[in-house]
């Protein structure tokens, strides 16, 4: 019996002496303590800091690339708008090219002082011209006309209008064959070949 109580004895003696080192491990001084609470304070610190300077970065990354975007943007519809333009300008030359050839083919002059003042822009249409029936093409190059006498030349737009409201009249007049005498038909569709001519030569 006493040699059982010896032997728990020394088993509780041993289990003391693991948990003293135990917790003897586990501890630390005031020193220690506040250094590691320190160093924590630091990391999470830095790693803020560094969180803070890739969200910086990728901000300046994302409006770097909205800028280039809007330049790109802004650059196509320039090019876009300049190869418009020496299309148009292409498609005015090539319509003046077979106007002038259609124009020297048939020996059309100009109007005379009396028919077409340059200062005003006023055309003094031959009166069969003047009927109701041709106002819509009469009206407009005759508002073309002034316009143009006014400013002293025509938009790109303007031109258009007046070549197609004078190719429309004419090939009105040309379905009237059985309208007007040959002669009478041909006078009046020269006339308004003159007045387009007038505004041609005056093109800006």
């Amino acid at each position: 019996m006493t040699r059982l109580l010896a032997i728990g004895f020394l088993v509780l003696l041993g289990s003391m002496a693991a948990d003293a080192q135990v917790i003897y491990n586990s501890s630390s001084t005031a020193g220690e303590g506040y250094q590691r609470g320190a160093a924590a304070v630091i990391q999470a610190q830095g790693q803020r800091n560094l969180s803070n300077s890739q969200a910086a970065i990728n901000l300046t990354d994302a409006r770097s690339s909205q800028i280039d975007n809007q330049v790109k943007s802004v650059n196509a519809f320039w090019e876009k708008k300049d190869i418009y333009a020496q299309r148009q300008q292409q498609e005015f030359a090539q319509i003046e090219a077979k106007r002038s050839f259609y124009m020297e083919r048939h020996g059309l002059g100009y109007l005379t002082p009396e028919e077409f003042d340059r200062t005003t822009g006023t055309v003094t249409w031959l009166k069969v011209l003047e009927q109701k029936d041709y106002d819509p093409y009469r009206n407009k190059l005759d508002e073309l006309c002034k316009k143009r006498a006014y400013a002293g030349a025509l938009t790109g737009d303007e031109y258009m209008e007046a070549t197609a409201a004078s190719k429309d009249w004419r090939a009105m007049l040309a379905r009237q064959k059985d309208v007007y005498p040959a002669p009478i038909l041909s006078q009046m569709i020269r006339f308004v070949l003159k007045v387009t001519r007038e505004l041609d030569d005056n093109l800006g």
